[in-house]
């Protein structure tokens, strides 16, 4: 069991805000450069201004945020997972603007089937990061470490049941709770290392992703990937604001790697480090700051 979250309650409360807060401005800000080839040094974007080639209103939620708020909103009302597809799928039929292969092929099924334990897509080609992307308030909402994992894995796994998918959102939220926590990174990488039964490719991201040099960030939308995209996020010195900014110029599938990168840095630092101007773009911030109470 990890230790329980008592030390500095106002600090832990502000990284927990973070983490939540953090990926849906990190969506926000990448939106504008999904499918984008890498920005030049001096033109970077820096401001959440919407558009991108869905067109988005400056500061709506993509895929990303509304998946998120899906899984928050399942854990406020009291966790089952067929809550959770329930969500996903009424978020599905109303016609979503960007909705990923994957899952879209995943809740046609369980549209079919109704079962949330057997719909996930487990082929070769569906190790793409459209679970990773809404894990995180798994690991705001559980403080124990088994059913942590237990519950990460099979939130996954109701459209990514790719081991390295759902390996990828068990590693992934045992981070955010050790840096919501006030774990150092290193140290949380180290334990994240030390799982029982994790697949070296995994391991592999854990260990060489904070040493890569930003050009060898893999914004493809594969989902470890985009874990080691987070991960190095999280191993740079820098402020939320500068790491952030360095993920999304990346483009490629943007919004995704700024809203997974986002959440660590947001679980790291806090939101007091997120910009102000940033969470004021945010369309649902209201409802967020809400869901983030919820999870505490």
């Amino acid at each position: 069991m990890s230790p329980t979250r008592v030390a500095g309650a106002d600090t832990v409360l502000d990284r927990l805000q973070g983490g939540l807060l953090g990926v849906a401005v990190g969506d926000a800000l990448g939106a504008t450069l999904e499918f984008a080839p890498p920005q030049p040094a001096d033109a970077l974007h820096t401001e959440i201004s919407g558009g991108g080639v869905f067109g988005w209103i400056p500061g709506a939620p993509t895929d990303d945020t509304d998946l998120t708020m899906a899984v928050a909103e399942a854990y406020a009302a009291g966790f089952s997972l067929e809550g959770v597809a329930d969500r996903f799928l009424a978020w599905y039929q109303a016609g979503p603007k960007d909705v990923g292969g994957t899952t879209a092929a995943a809740l046609n099924g369980y549209a079919q089937g109704r079962d949330p334990r057997s719909s996930g897509r487990t082929g070769e080609r569906s190790a793409a990061n459209g679970s990773l992307m809404r894990t995180m308030p798994v690991a705001l909402a559980r403080g124990d470490t088994s059913e942590r994992r237990r519950e990460a894995a099979a939130v996954s796994a109701i459209t990514h049941a790719e081991p390295r998918c759902v390996q990828a959102c068990v590693v992934y939220c045992d981070l955010a709770d050790a840096l919501v926590r006030g774990i150092p990174v290193a140290m949380a990488l180290a334990e994240a290392r030390e799982t029982s039964g994790l697949l070296p490719a995994v391991a592999d991201v854990l260990a060489t992703a904070p040493h890569l040099d930003i050009g060898h960030l893999d914004t493809s939308g594969y989902v470890l990937g985009t874990l080691g995209v987070a991960v190095w996020a999280i191993s740079q010195p820098r402020a939320f604001e500068d790491v952030l900014i360095a993920v999304v110029n990346r483009g490629g599938d943007a919004d995704t790697t700024g809203a997974v990168a986002g959440g660590l840095l947001g679980a790291r630092d806090g939101l007091s480090a997120i910009p102000s101007r940033w969470l004021g773009a945010l369309t649902t911030r209201a409802r967020l700051d809400q869901l983030a109470t919820s999870l505490a």
